[in-house]
């Protein structure tokens, strides 16, 4: 049972397979908590109905309840509801637009009905939202009627701050993004009542950020320092052995940009979690061409735990990783693969690839997809991506192509959200179409659910990772048939689901 009532109110979902928690909201939450603050964090924001989000939003929002919050960074998606632009002009009234672009946001198209509903439970309660899936432009030149503030970057001390000044009956700003000091000290606290189902794979965060400046990517904290924005490795040790002792978890999502940025980090982490008293996995993202040129981190990433590990290597083309800032030859890079498959013959290992690259063409993508296909490749999944060029886009940080694309050959169409097109004729659509060709090669029923944290996020339905840990790619010969569907997935999903809702309407 709730001790009180919760002052803030903090939702957030997701739209991929299986069950994983997003960090930033129970981040969010434990720096409130630890500020003296009451907080209920729910889970499943886009997947309740209307009337079980009703009966949700009656029983936690009360007179106490200072402000409700959306963490958008799993919600929506940018390119799928409304193509190329044309959802952020929502003053005509139309409302088809205006639902669009809330379910851009939100990832359902019920938003104002929602947000009118908490406002008759406490009309001075305040509506927030924060995350990554958002556009600060559109907030800071207009009036949403039904959003109050957004939490910009990082949200910690601005979430504190809010609460402190709705506290006071003050005012506050429309944008908060108030720096956060304390990172290197900070902890995930999980609760009681957020729900943690028994011996769940959890968000741990690690590090914020990346020592890397890859010129395509348009995260805002690059280019730290070594050991800048970094947990204390024992704190992160304590935090899994109360989380062990707690709810019996032993797999963790280790949020980090690049784990093994330097072989320091990766001893120091490897010389706390040998002394745990039990074993654990994770899954994290890593740089490849560091593992091969320090290969004496293999050993020590296993032994800490890593199970599954996501690569971002963007191309097989080497002319073209080393148009954005990965200088390993293509051949060297296969050969680190099939050596990391030998010596970890159970790490499941997933490549992040962008196509629209300087250089890559079709026939050269289709050429370096089929290497997947060979019997001995030691890839388990792909991962493609098209390009984002987007200098019109400034709710995300500003990547070196999109502050100069015709520096890397890209021209983009002011009319056409995120749409470029290259100087020797391949575009935004040609790269779509490649993208759509290749997913129909792989084994995709599932989709994206079978790499990097999609490991995680299917041990929480139940599955062993074995059920997924053999090749993704089904060769012309039908060389494999995956046991794990989308169906059983679904099925899986809706009992989690359940169990999940009848322990949040007991607290």
């Amino acid at each position: 049972m709730l001790e009180s009532n919760p002052q803030i109110v903090l939702f957030t979902g997701f739209t991929s397979f299986g069950f994983g928690r997003n960090a930033g909201p129970y981040k969010i939450a434990s720096e409130l908590r630890k500020n003296g603050f009451s907080v209920q964090v729910i889970e499943y924001f886009n997947k309740w109905s209307m009337e079980e989000l009703k009966i949700i939003i009656k029983k936690f929002v009360t007179q106490d309840t200072l402000w409700v919050g959306i963490s958008t960074t799993f919600l929506g998606s940018p390119y799928n509801v409304v193509p190329y632009g044309g959802i952020f002009n929502i003053g005509s009234g139309k409302s088809e637009i205006l639902n669009n672009y809330y379910e851009r946001i939100f990832d359902r198209t019920d938003w104002p009905e929602i947000a009118d509903f908490i406002k008759t439970i406490n009309s001075k309660c305040k509506i927030v939202i924060g995350g990554g899936n958002k556009d600060n432009n559109y907030f800071r030149d207009n009036s949403d009627p039904y959003i109050d503030c957004v939490i910009s970057g990082e949200g910690e001390t601005s979430a504190v701050t809010l609460s402190l000044k709705l506290q006071k009956n003050k005012s506050f700003l429309k944008i908060l993004s108030e720096p956060y000091k304390d990172y290197t000290n900070s902890r995930i606290k999980y609760e009681d009542n957020d729900i943690i189902h028994p011996g769940e794979h959890l968000p741990l965060e690690i590090s914020r950020g990346c020592v890397f400046k890859c010129d395509f990517c348009h995260w805002s904290i690059n280019e730290k320092k070594l050991w800048e924005l970094n947990r204390k490795p024992e704190s992160v040790r304590e935090d899994i052995e109360e989380i062990y002792q707690r709810f019996g978890s032993t797999g963790f999502m280790f949020c980090d940009d690049t784990y093994n940025d330097s072989l320091e980090k990766v001893k120091k982490f490897h010389t706390e979690f040998i002394k745990l008293n039990h074993k654990i996995e994770f899954s994290t993202y890593a740089r490849l061409d560091l593992i091969i040129s320090k290969w004496e981190t293999v050993k020590l990433l296993y032994e800490s735990g890593l199970r599954s590990v996501f690569f971002g290597v963007e191309s097989l083309n080497y002319e073209s990783a080393k148009s954005i800032g990965k200088g390993m030859k293509s051949e060297k890079i296969k050969d680190g693969l099939y050596r990391l498959r030998e010596e970890c013959p159970d790490l499941n290992i997933t490549l992040g690839m962008i196509i629209g690259l300087p250089y890559d063409t079709e026939e050269t993508l289709i050429k370096n997809h089929e290497w997947f296909f060979e019997d001995d490749c030691p890839v388990n999944h792909a991962e493609y991506h098209v390009l984002d060029i987007n200098p019109l886009d400034i709710s995300k940080g500003s990547s070196k192509m999109s502050n100069n694309p015709n520096k890397y050959g890209y021209a983009v169409d002011k009319n056409r959200d995120g749409y470029w097109i290259r100087n020797d004729g391949f575009t935004f659509d040609n790269a779509m179409n490649i993208q759509k060709y290749f997913n129909k090669t792989i084994k995709i029923e599932v989709e994206e659910a079978v790499g990097g944290f999609y490991v995680n996020r299917l041990q929480n339905l139940g599955y062993n990772k074995n059920d997924f840990l053999s090749s993704q790619f089904t060769s012309y010969k039908d060389k494999q048939i995956h046991s794990v569907t989308s169906s059983d997935i679904a099925h899986k999903e809706t009992i989690l689901m359940n169990k999940y809702k009848q322990r949040l309407m007991v607290l």
